[in-house]
């Protein structure tokens, strides 16, 4: 072969290299960060789409990691429960940063300690941990229907009812106990006794009991979440719209809060905020609320809403 020959094969090796190396960082796909919003009250309608869309992601191998951001009064025991539960699930593969919106409180914030990292805005509203039910009553005798057993109408006495209020709300609590005390970045500084309280603190304030790891924004949260997978180069991503997920129209509170009542089962525990009332039927049930807190337009963010409760106590 002649000089000029091996020349021209030369360059055009170094030209198809040159192609080939543009085309794959082109082509290939780039490591994503997903990121999620939640910003409604947990019911059974709010948390199945929820946990199916964290599942997709856990289970994507171009999602590195994963950005939740939570705005919520938090809901039922059982929803919240199970959005925790897919929380942890989908950690255990990936990196996962949570970032509160304005509020995490009771099953907003037990979403929110399932994150490697936990961010918040100095005036957020943050905790609130325990459980609520309505008034329980004495099993009764109906007119019209036959039992076998004294409690299979009601379920049990009302001792059995507040007996498993209080062991849902110890598992609450023992679940952010677990997760806070073993923040490398900011490690809980309150006994589970003193999480039990269900006090609402402030952005700042929780940053100083450990009960988040840092104030920050959803950028700030995204940034922890590439650096957790390792990332020095990444997209982010909108899950909903990646996996085609629509999102709800947004209801005001009270609407939201009066719906989930309703179609909550009897005996229902709830992981709602304090300062959302759960006014009580004829019958002593929980029936259609008010939300002391004022109603959500569409686009209004707990954050604007929350500082109208200034005088209302936890």
């Amino acid at each position: 072969m002649r000089a000029w020959e091996i020349a021209v094969a030369a360059v055009a090796l170094v030209v198809c290299l040159a192609v080939g190396l543009i085309a794959a960082e082109r082509l290939a796909p780039q490591p994503t960060v997903g990121v999620v919003r939640f910003d409604a009250e947990i019911t059974f309608q709010t948390a199945t789409p929820l946990i199916d869309l964290l599942e997709r992601a856990r289970d994507d191998d171009q999602i590195a990691a994963v950005v939740l951001e939570v705005a919520s009064p938090g809901g039922l025991a059982t929803s919240s429960e199970s959005i925790f539960h897919t929380l942890i699930s989908l950690r255990a593969r990936k990196p996962l940063v949570v970032v509160v919106d304005g509020l995490a409180a009771s099953g907003g914030y037990y979403m929110a300690v399932a994150g490697n990292r936990l961010f918040a805005p100095a005036s957020s509203y943050i905790g609130n941990v325990g459980t609520r039910s309505g008034r329980p009553d004495d099993p009764s005798i109906s007119s019209d229907e036959l039992s076998s057993g004294p409690y299979k109408l009601e379920g049990g006495s009302r001792f059995d009812r507040i007996r498993q209020l209080q062991l849902v709300a110890d598992a609450f609590v023992t679940h952010v106990v677990a997760q806070r005390a073993q923040s490398t970045v900011n490690p809980l500084q309150l006994t589970a006794d003193e999480v039990a309280e269900a006090r609402i603190y402030l952005g700042s304030e929780a940053l100083a009991l450990g009960l988040i790891d840092e104030e920050g924004s959803r950028a700030d949260a995204i940034d922890a979440a590439a650096a957790l997978a390792g990332l020095t180069s990444y997209q982010t991503v909108d899950l909903p719209a990646r996996y085609g997920y629509l999102a709800p129209a947004p209801q005001p509170i009270d609407v939201a809060v009066a719906q989930m009542v309703a179609n909550a089962p009897p005996g229902a525990i709830y992981m709602l905020d304090s300062r959302i009332p759960l006014a009580a039927d004829e019958a002593g049930q929980p029936a259609k609320t008010q939300h002391s807190l004022g109603a959500r337009q569409p686009a209004t963010t707990f954050s604007s809403i929350l500082p109208q409760a200034e005088g209302i106590a936890p």
